[in-house]
């Protein structure tokens, strides 16, 4: 009876270690999220504005958000001439998936037109 009693103990700690170490390993497959990085300098500030204002709605369906916007602080070399905004993507699937959507494709149009812009993508994880 000892025995049957170390088995099962031993076959439960198994299963408890397994079914822990299970998400750890699918997050190590998971593609690295992606951020957009759009530097912007308003030549049409209404335009501009109203761009602003009705982008979020396009990003939710992304699993996008805006993570930061506003006028640069530079440090070294000549900052950025306008706005830059960073967006952030689950992953580069959703962040390409959401600029060539059709419900982006009516508010970029507007930003071209409201904005000099200079727009780039980057992939990758944040190690600590």
């Amino acid at each position: 009876m000892r025995e049957i009693t170390k088995i099962v103990m031993t076959l439960l700690i198994g299963v408890l270690i397994g079914a822990t170490a299970i998400p750890t390993l699918r997050a190590q497959n998971a593609s690295p999220a992606a951020y957009m990085v759009a530097e912007m300098h308003t030549t049409d500030p209404a335009g501009f504005t109203d761009y602003m204002r009705r982008e979020p709605a396009t990003l939710a369906a992304y699993h996008g958000r805006v993570v930061a916007r506003g006028l640069p602080d530079g440090r070294e070399g000549p900052p950025p001439d306008g706005v830059v905004t960073i967006y952030q993507f689950d992953n580069p699937e959703d962040a390409n998936h959401w600029y060539y959507s059709p419900e982006y494709a009516k508010l970029l149009a507007e930003r071209q037109q409201s904005a000099k812009s200079r727009v780039y993508f980057l992939s990758g994880v944040v190690t600590q």
